[in-house]
């Protein structure tokens, strides 16, 4: 048996895979992160919308009882469709955060999966390792006897 193992290079490759595959691992997750924390600040921005039409439907809604101007109710009027155009466009934006979001998610696990895969691949590769070692130091005890 030869005393140089010439798989060496081998291993290393799939330990430097290994590594790689844990590093796009922790990009991809901390990308996940980012996008969820958008997501979170986007939900805020709606919910502020929603509460800001309410508001204004209310204070229109208490103009109307006192008898409030056509003039002053029109001005009520355009400032809640600007709302709710606002409103219409943070849902809209939303949702595509919400999409990327998913998308990000199916990246981590296709990243996990790869890292699963360099794991195995590395353990074969130590298992062969570990078999070669055996074989060589049962071919010695053989040659001692």
């Amino acid at each position: 048996m030869d005393p140089r193992y010439r798989l060496a290079p081998l291993r290393d490759a799939r330990s430097r895979d290994e590594r790689i595959r844990r590093g796009d691992l922790a990009g991809t997750v901390h990308e996940a992160e980012a996008m969820a924390a958008e997501l979170d600040a986007i939900a805020r921005r709606v919910a502020a919308c929603r509460a800001a039409i309410t508001a204004t439907t209310a204070g229109r809604d208490r103009l109307l009882a006192h008898g409030a101007t056509a003039a002053t109710i029109a001005q009520f009027d355009r400032y809640a469709q600007r709302l709710r155009h606002d409103l219409d466009a943070a849902r809209n934006e939303q949702l595509r955060a919400r999409a990327r979001h998913r998308g990000q998610l199916d990246a981590v696990d296709a990243a996990r999966g790869k890292l699963a895969s360099a794991r195995a691949e590395r353990d074969v590769i130590d298992r062969h390792f570990a078999a070669w070692r055996a074989a060589g130091r049962k071919l010695a005890d053989r040659r001692e006897d």
